[in-house]
């Protein structure tokens, strides 16, 4: 059961995070820890927010205006940075699969050397990308600690770190991965 769980979790992650991609393979290599399963439902509550606030049912039966949920500003800045997120996901895959970014074993996306590079609307591009994208990451990984109870200031790191793991996990093959000892690989 916890598998099944498990697997439709991930489903719902991929599904979220490459928006719009044909086609996904998923390898599950060993069980989730409870802090990647935090992240995931930290970015679900964050899509469900963002339905709630992009709804096109907004009145209520009698035709009248609903008022937009009150989130904290904590939350409301996770929601804009995971839109954001979601409005990068096809500039980040494209410049992966070219060679142009990599994930980096700090949980941030980084810029690889790649023969595009060298057009400077690419690298300005590839410097924008990578600003906005790692700039929504820090977000979407403050708010997770900042919401939930069992993490504090002190996770932050632990946190950063499990999410470079599941970075790296569905990173596709031929994309670069820095792993802990600095070294940069593709990924199989």
């Amino acid at each position: 059961m916890l598998h099944s769980v498990l697997a439709k979790i991930i489903v719902v992650f991929l599904f979220f995070s490459v928006c719009g991609c044909v086609s996904a393979s998923i390898s599950v290599v060993d069980e989730r820890t409870a802090l990647e399963n935090q992240i995931l439902g930290s970015y679900e509550e964050l899509d469900r927010n963002l339905q709630l606030l992009a709804s096109v049912r907004a009145v209520d039966p009698s035709g009248n205006t609903k008022k937009t949920p009150n989130f904290s500003d904590i939350r409301k800045q996770a929601i804009q940075a995971r839109q954001t997120h979601q409005f990068n996901i096809d500039d980040v895959e494209e410049l992966k699969q070219k060679g142009c970014l990599g994930e980096a074993n700090d949980g941030t996306l980084s810029s690889r050397p790649c023969t595009q590079s060298s057009e400077p609307a690419t690298a300005e591009r590839i410097k924008r990308i990578i600003e906005s994208e790692n700039q929504t990451r820090k977000i979407i990984l403050q708010f997770i600690v900042t919401t939930s109870p069992d993490l504090t200031e002190k996770d932050l790191a632990e946190v950063s770190k499990a999410y470079t793991r599941m970075q790296h996990e569905t990173a596709k093959p031929g994309e670069w991965i820095q792993l802990d000892s600095a070294e940069w690989v593709k990924k199989d």
